[in-house]
């Protein structure tokens, strides 16, 4: 049997941990620039507030109902998301970690209520438990599992009748807005569809699924998670960008976190490109592939520099930027170049030290001090876990 495990309301449970307040109160997440919401509590669910809604069209509700508005904190998600998957794995049994808050075990007999509660009890994240034959059947079981007091479901032939196609995982709006136009609203009447119906209309992806709906896994499980194709880090500024200088210390900034993350994995890129987004007019985009894979920092923000000037145009404001790394492979194993200079890297002391004293207490200039355009969040609840200097204070 399949199990997923999804964690409720994930950043909102995690600011809930350490702010007990905020439970039994209608709690929102917003995203990067306090832009739009991205997690709600129920409470929140019920007043109507839509996921991705922009925030400032919500201000009038949020206010009027007391709702919690918080900027999103992915340090302290990523950490207790790790946490959640660490426990998990106690159990012993094979598991594929989905996303940041969803997973995939492979149980054998009545393991789901022991999860579900040792999670609540070493980490303080509430989780649903849904169960299946199939990966695809244990997520609509998820689905089921949200709206059962019991926190577990374990799907049965009949529960798939009058579930609706469009919450079924791997189906898209189209795609659903298209079954329903055929008259066909719930999965009992789409696996009443011939094979041959269904891989006309839906592909052969629209046939696996509903194989997996019926019970034949056709979906491979994954323990080890597949290598990465590529990497991007993006984000919209504070502010609008209008000097080369600030330009060039954000992309910088975002080379530098890329190239950390190439690291942490044990891989190199031999293809960077660098995007950048105007307020008024069509993104601009510039790219250079690399003669020799690299994971050096230094090397990769040189290739960014010379690419935002190729990119930059004076008295434009631009909104948002990003850097992608692609053409990725493990590291050391690729072909040199018989010119190329290859000397030793300074940047495992770098990491080394960043591990030991915290996020850059050791960065280049290229990044900037100050940072004045980086990414709103004045409503941030502290780094809990991650950082020395916001560690939880308990008055006793």
């Amino acid at each position: 049997m399949y199990a997923l495990i999804d964690c409720n309301n994930f950043f909102v449970s995690c600011e809930q941990v350490f702010n007990p307040r905020l439970k039994g109160r209608p709690v929102v997440v917003l995203s990067n620039n306090d832009g739009c919401v991205i997690s709600r509590s129920k409470e929140a669910k019920a007043l109507g507030i839509p996921m991705g809604a922009p925030a400032f069209q919500c201000r009038e509700t949020f206010v009027r109902h007391d709702v919690a508005v918080l900027s999103s904190n992915f340090e302290l998600y990523g950490d207790l998301s790790q946490r959640v998957m660490e426990t998990l794995e106690t159990f012993g049994y094979p598991m594929e970690v989905y996303s940041i808050d969803e997973a995939f075990v492979e149980v054998k007999g009545n393991v789901a209520p022991a999860m579900r509660e040792k999670v609540r009890k070493w980490t303080g994240i509430p989780v649903s438990i849904g169960i299946g034959t199939t990966k695809t059947q244990a997520k609509a079981a998820g689905e089921l599992a949200k709206k059962d007091l019991s926190g577990v479901w374990e799907l049965k032939p009949q529960d798939l009748e009058k579930f609706p196609v469009e919450d079924v995982w791997g189906i898209g709006r189209k795609t659903a807005e298209f079954l329903q136009g055929c008259g066909i609203r719930f999965v009992g009447q789409l696996c009443q569809q011939t094979e041959s119906w269904i891989q006309k209309h839906l592909s052969v992806q629209g046939l696996r699924i509903v194989m997996e709906l019926k019970g034949t896994s056709c979906l491979d499980f994954e323990e080890a998670p597949a290598p990465r194709k590529g990497m991007v880090t993006s984000r919209s500024f504070s502010r609008d960008i209008k000097t080369l200088s600030e330009m060039e210390e954000a992309v910088s900034h975002f080379t530098s976190r890329n190239a950390e993350k190439l690291r942490s994995e044990g891989s190199q890129t031999s293809f960077v490109s660098v995007f950048l987004m105007p307020r008024h007019s069509p993104t601009v985009e510039a790219y250079m592939r690399l003669s020799v894979a690299t994971q050096d920092t230094p090397t990769l923000i040189g290739v960014t520099k010379r690419l935002v000037k190729e990119l930059f145009q004076p008295g434009i404001a631009y909104r948002k930027a990003g850097v992608m790394f692609q053409g990725i492979s493990v590291a050391g194993m690729d072909q040199l170049d018989l010119f190329a200079k290859k000397g030793k890297s300074i940047m495992p002391i770098i990491d080394a030290l960043n591990r030991r004293q915290g996020k850059r207490a050791v960065f280049f200039a290229a990044e900037g001090v100050k940072q004045p355009w980086k990414t709103a969040c004045s409503k941030r609840s502290p780094r809990y876990t991650t950082n020395w200097e916001e560690l939880l204070l308990v008055s006793l």
